[in-house]
């Protein structure tokens, strides 16, 4: 009814379905409610956490970056979208878990083995005193290797393996090929010693640990007080880089340092190896997708002048936002189709906050251009 009066002229529609407003108060909140999240002009509260009241501002202080820990995904999202930031982070509000049956492992538990069975493997080269793999030593590195695959099919089968079987034993031969080429990759340059694997710092500990790692968050000398497990810590010339190991495709291109807001795991971990190991000099982060999938893409990023410009630009940002309450939904153009909060916004979110005052966007807009 309401979109055959929208096509008529302005003079024929005036006050037609005024009587909305006066039978019934949940169908008036509710227009109200759309003719705001539609303005074309101004941010309102109804599209989100748009300038909150001063209350809810005094809760917000105690989510500011020096306040709490955040994990460097976290942080990651804010430059996907800030309300998904806000609702995934600060609200910690999650998708209700629904059992299905488990047919095939996902991304995640892919990389649960891939992690694990690294993690297995350079400790013991570590404790044989194996480290670096060299060309000379390869050959008794994949014969461990073999061996901690079949340990690790073993630990997790039971949680992991689906009710097809040769679904399972394809999983693990695939796991195995690529971390038998990455063990190849990895022979071929020598020059940065592996010295500690899952170097955690804040979160839970765990069996698969590294020693030095600690149950507080660490903070950060840009003002982040952060927490996680750095896969892997290397040592060259008395240098440290953290290296962070990923299973997926690789979009992160080489040269990047923040990739627009939404890869900061580099330079935060080498942030923290800098907190942590002041003693020693800390030359960067990488990010290694050390698959078949990821075409074994090396991303490395200095921690040099540009590198801290680049993610002091984007603590100062997100605590300015959650600082001051405005943390709108204003998605990239694709994060929405995967993005679980899909349900909360609705299906035209990034349309709709292209409507929206531009210049309370500027922040973010620049942030998002960053490489």
């Amino acid at each position: 009814m309401l979109a055959d009066l929208l096509s008529k002229p302005p003079i024929e529609r005036v006050g037609r379905a005024a009587y909305l407003m006066g039978t019934s108060p949940i169908a008036a909140r509710a227009l109200r409610t759309r003719w705001a999240r539609w303005d074309r002009k101004r941010w309102r509260p109804q599209d989100g956490m748009v300038d909150p009241e001063e209350a809810v501002r005094a809760i917000l202080a105690e989510h500011t970056l020096d306040r709490r820990p955040y994990s460097a995904t976290a942080l990651e999202s804010y430059a996907s979208c800030p309300y998904r930031f806000y609702l995934r982070t600060i609200v910690r509000l999650e998708p209700r878990d629904e059992p299905e049956p488990l047919e095939q492992l996902d991304a995640a538990q892919r990389g649960t083995l891939v992690h694990a069975a690294q993690f297995r493997l350079l400790t013991r080269l570590r404790d044989e005193g194996e480290l670096p793999v060299r060309a000379d030593s390869l050959d008794h590195a994949l014969t461990t290797l073999d061996a901690i695959v079949a340990e690790v099919a073993r630990h997790y089968e039971e949680e992991l393996a689906p009710a097809i079987r040769s679904v399972w034993v394809d999983t693990l031969e695939a796991v195995r090929r690529d971390l038998r080429e990455w063990l190849h990759r990895v022979s071929e340059n020598p020059s940065w010693v592996p010295s500690r694997f899952e170097l955690a710092f804040g979160i839970p500990a765990g069996d698969e640990r590294d020693e030095a790692s600690r149950a507080a968050p660490v903070p950060l000398s840009i003002g982040v007080t952060l927490r996680g497990a750095i896969d892997l810590v290397e040592e060259s010339g008395g240098m440290l880089r953290a290296t962070d190991h990923k299973t997926g495709s690789a979009w992160t291109k080489p040269g990047q340092r923040i990739a627009g807001g939404e890869k900061l795991q580099p330079l935060l971990y080498a942030l923290a190896l800098e907190s942590l190991f002041p003693e020693q000099k800390t030359w960067g982060g990488r990010l290694y997708y050390c698959t078949e999938k990821g075409r074994y893409t090396d991303v490395e990023v200095p921690l040099d002048h540009d590198g801290r410009v680049a993610i002091t630009t984007v603590a100062k940002a997100i605590d300015e936002a959650v600082r001051t309450g405005f943390l709108p939904p204003a998605p990239t153009e694709r994060v929405c189709s995967f993005c679980d909060y899909a349900s909360v916004c609705g299906p035209s979110e990034r349309r709709r906050s292209q409507r929206k005052e531009g210049d309370r966007l500027v922040t973010l807009d620049s942030l998002r251009r960053m490489p």
